[in-house]
């Protein structure tokens, strides 16, 4: 008896570890353990909405879009734009946001500026993967164009992938935005990326499609190029073999640039988002465009079987990763961070911006998300040196130095499959009472 005892006490102890463990210390770990995806299904899946995806549709949206009129932002043209984008989200059954935002132009565009950007969403099956995928361009124009490549071209794909997309259930959630404010200074997503890191909205990527609609030979319309953050290399892989795998797009990356999250300006949309961390990819046309930002950018500007590749390889990357969940891990600095100021480890107050204050020292903590692998070790780095790696929990690094001034902190975390994930953020530290 007594030993049935005993093994009834280790028994109860083995259960309670199990479910207090993997929140024990200063990190959430995510693991996902459902069971694998049917490949064959995603295939097939990938290859009907790429098959939904033609000219006739590509060219039907375009024309719409464009016979609004110049689309600059706060304008009667914007306005009907964004009404028209939520008419169409509406009826592929998507759930509609109108989100407003306010801001001052850019120095070519002085001013103050309302609009608002406007967000479908396609909810995902699994409500344990609270991952989003996203699908951004922007509606506005300049003032004396139609933009028919810059950018109802990346209009036209996110409508058009929406209509193709919301036909299937995924497991993960994909959100359909389209921004104005873009070529006033970048204002409607800059103030949407601050929006969802307020909210924690946990981003597996955000694509964005910034005049893919032209191309200048039969060569280029091949060819797309890519901009990228740094952990989004295994999707420019599945880019890459869905290319292959589907006789329906024949379009190749041929150049790719990595971000400078390090940069106080972008050239698209792309920018805030990489400001506030979240990973990212770019798509852009293979050329140049001479008539971009003019009033040449008209419909015969657009090269349509050039934009419904551009459109069909971007829909079918979505439908895989939608549904994919061999994927490497994801680690995202969750103490400090950004628009805040800290005192002693503490929050003290919110900013408007994506700026850092930490006053004497901080707790660096990482959330990592990992799925079908274990962690290996994480390492710590200040200014680019390597600090500290841990290889168990908690993983957190105490950071104390004697500091006054801006310097980059940065977490690298390794999975036992030999894969990685990178975040950093720049914080401005100010300490002269260095603990011990």
């Amino acid at each position: 008896m007594r030993n049935s005892n005993y093994i009834l006490v280790i028994l109860i102890s083995i259960i309670l570890l199990i479910n207090i463990f993997p929140n024990f210390g200063s990190i959430k770990i995510h693991k996902n353990n459902s069971n694998e995806i049917n490949n064959i299904y995603i295939k097939q899946k990938v290859h009907e909405i790429i098959k939904t995806i033609n000219e006739s549709m590509i060219e039907n949206i375009l024309r719409e879009l464009i016979s609004i009129g110049p689309r600059m932002t706060s304008t009667y043209g914007c306005q009907k734009a964004g009404e028209y984008i939520i008419n169409k989200f509406n009826k592929y059954n998507l759930s509609v946001e109108k989100r407003p935002w306010e801001d001052f132009g850019n120095k070519f565009n002085p001013g103050y500026y309302k609009s608002n950007n406007i967000i479908g969403t396609k909810q995902g099956l699994d409500k344990k993967d609270d991952e989003v995928i996203i699908f951004h361009a922007h509606y506005d124009t300049v003032k004396d164009s139609v933009g028919a490549n810059d950018d109802g071209s990346g209009v036209v794909g996110v409508l058009a992938a929406a209509y193709a997309l919301s036909k299937y259930d995924f497991n993960k959630t994909i959100k359909f935005v389209t921004f104005s404010g873009e070529e006033i200074g970048l204002c409607g997503s800059s103030y949407y990326a601050k929006e969802i890191y307020d909210e924690n909205l946990d981003i597996l990527v955000a694509i964005n499609a910034d005049m893919i609609g032209k191309s200048n030979t039969k060569e280029e319309g091949k060819k797309i190029r890519l901009s990228y953050s740094e952990d989004t290399e295994w999707i420019i892989n599945a880019i890459d073999k869905i290319n292959k795998s589907n006789e329906k797009i024949d379009i190749r990356v041929s150049e790719k640039y990595p971000y400078d999250r390090d940069s106080d300006k972008g050239y698209s949309d792309y920018f805030g988002l990489i400001r506030y961390g979240y990973e990212s990819i770019s798509v852009w046309n293979s050329g140049n465009d001479p008539y971009a930002n003019t009033p040449e950018d008209v419909f015969s500007n657009v090269n349509i079987s050039y934009l419904v590749n551009t459109t069909r390889i971007i829909a079918a990357t979505i439908a895989y990763l939608a549904d994919n969940n061999n994927q490497p891990p994801k680690v995202t600095i969750g103490c400090p961070k950004k628009g805040k100021i800290y005192h002693q480890d503490k929050i003290i107050k919110n900013l408007k911006t994506d700026k850092t204050f930490v006053i004497n020292d901080i707790w660096i903590y990482p959330d990592i998300k990992i799925y079908n692998s274990d962690i290996k070790k994480i390492e710590f780095y200040y200014d680019g040196i390597l600090q500290e790696t841990i290889n168990d929990i908690p993983y957190a690094w105490h950071l104390n130095k004697n500091s006054i001034g801006k310097h980059k902190i940065e977490v690298k975390v390794y999975d036992t499959l030999g894969r990685t994930s990178i975040d950093q953020i720049n914080i401005f530290n100010f300490n002269l009472l260095k603990t011990k």
